[in-house]
């Protein structure tokens, strides 16, 4: 087998490998993207592709979690979604129980739910006063997890106050102190069947982990979601999945222009005034609040104008947090990896004659930005419109927005229907404060998207499917923040 030209009825035994293992299937426009996950797969275990099908084929189970890993697994990283942490935050300080307890379903390699101490404890409460518990299939990421290092391209959407105060330098790395590390604890869980670790729970984070299920299987764990969250606990999902709560009588919140979903509490009039629902002070009609990026995009999307207001009261301006990685669930066992220098890593990956853009992606997850700028101008020359892409992210992390525009233009030239290009530069204008061209690149977003299904992936340097960038570019007014669903 070469990378690429796996027949039909391979790639069919490879899914059937997966969906045993995992309980869950991938929507059919996303079924080739299993051939990509086999070759990265067979590269972290130095195999040819043919010897590493072979061993999945006859569900080797350290094949099975190797391939799980790849082909679901994502990137990660510290405080996405601030908005969200900040809901949860208010609820905690109201909770009358002793201890507040939260959920991190599908947490990967731990920069949600560690996030989600960090934000707790910015807001005053105590340790002992919360609880995170934190859950993944994998063993190898729960065993990342736990450990607590990280390097600068997880850490790239945390304010310096809240790195200052929750992280210390570890090498070229930076450590989780052990105050946050003790508020987190990290247990394996399959969700596709396993019951819920804990019930009465305050609040579930599960986010961009559901869209990958088959939909009734999506709705069953929703079922168990609620049943675990206490009355007016909050669920927190990604704007793509918040339509598969449709019907299980959830309240929908508004989170600063994003969305929790809360189970509604007995004797509490439901959500969904008239005042709750207009648009948020300094927010026009059409304009987008905010909108979900895709996992990977390294833009912050909230609007100046709120960065100056949180900033003015005094507290801090969290921009985009960590995203916790879909997780699917396996019954093999934890094969343990050691641990390889990301240098050595890349420099390995070019010998394997892997890809520049490729190579580039993986530098720049490892803080490796210089090197991740060179890989993609070697991949740009090929004229590949993802390269421009990742070349802009690297821009905005460096804080150049004007470069990251131009690099996100040329993708543009290229492929003038790109539509996380259109979209990037929604973020990149609303932080440059030009609500015009933000609005304007909105739409253009969405023309790129008429006529592909909600399912259909789109090109980008992260997966991300048309349904989730259009729930991600809907204007608050259209979201359907509140009621009930």
């Amino acid at each position: 087998m070469s990378e690429g030209v796996l027949d039909d009825a391979t790639l069919a035994r490879v899914e059937d490998v997966l969906q045993s293992a995992c309980g869950v299937t991938l929507a059919r426009s996303l079924r080739r993207s299993l051939e990509t996950a086999l070759g990265r797969a067979a590269r972290s275990r130095a195999l040819e592709p043919d010897a590493f099908l072979r061993k999945l084929l006859v569900r080797e189970a350290a094949a099975v979690e190797c391939f799980i890993e790849h082909a679901v697994i994502g990137e990660t990283y510290f405080f996405r979604h601030p908005e969200h942490l900040r809901a949860l935050a208010r609820l905690a300080q109201a909770h009358p129980a002793p201890c507040f307890q939260v959920w991190s379903a599908g947490c990967a390699s731990g920069e949600e739910p560690y996030s989600i101490a960090m934000a707790l404890m910015a807001e005053g409460l105590p340790e002992g006063r919360f609880r995170v518990l934190a859950t993944d299939v994998s063993g190898r990421a729960l065993q990342r997890a736990r450990e607590g290092v990280y390097g600068p391209w997880s850490l790239r959407r945390i304010e310096p106050e809240q790195e200052k105060r929750f992280l210390v330098a570890n090498g070229d790395d930076y450590a989780v102190i052990p105050q946050v590390r003790n508020a987190v604890e990290f247990r394996r869980h399959n969700l596709a069947v396993d019951p819920p670790p804990f019930m009465g729970l305050g609040a579930i984070f599960c986010r961009n982990v559901l869209i990958y299920f088959p939909t009734e299987l999506a709705r069953e764990v929703l079922k168990r979601f609620i049943s675990a969250l206490a009355p007016g606990g909050l669920l927190f999902v990604s704007p793509a999945e918040v339509p598969l709560t449709n019907g299980l009588e959830l309240e929908t919140v508004d989170a600063e222009g994003s969305v929790a979903l809360r189970v509604p509490a007995p004797g509490v009039p439901r959500a969904g005034t008239p005042a709750a629902r207009r648009p948020r002070p300094g927010m026009g009609r059409n304009q987008v609040a905010a909108p979900v990026p895709p996992a990977g995009w390294p833009q912050a999307l909230d609007d100046s104008r709120a960065r100056r207001a949180r900033a003015a009261e005094g507290r801090p301006a969290l921009r985009e947090p960590g995203t916790s990685r879909p997780a699917w669930a396996a019954s093999t066992p934890d094969p343990v990896t050691p641990a390889v220098p990301r240098s050595v890593a890349v420099d390995a990956l070019a010998a394997e004659e892997v890809p520049a853009l490729e190579r580039a992606i993986i530098a720049a997850r490892a803080g490796h930005f210089e090197e991740a700028e060179a890989l993609a101008r070697e991949a740009a020359k090929a004229l590949v419109p993802e390269a421009y892409l990742l070349l802009s992210m690297v821009a905005e992390v460096r804080g150049d927005l004007n470069g990251a525009v131009e690099a996100v233009r040329k993708a543009l030239y290229l492929e003038p229907r790109l539509a996380l290009g259109h979209a990037t530069l929604v973020a990149l204008y609303g932080r440059m404060d030009r609500p015009e061209d933000a609005e304007r690149a909105r739409q253009n977003a969405l023309r790129a998207l008429d006529g592909l299904d909600d399912e259909h992936p789109l090109r980008g340097v992260e997966t991300m499917t048309a349904g989730g960038l259009r729930q991600a570019l809907a204007p608050v007014e259209q979201a359907g923040w509140l009621g009930v669903r």
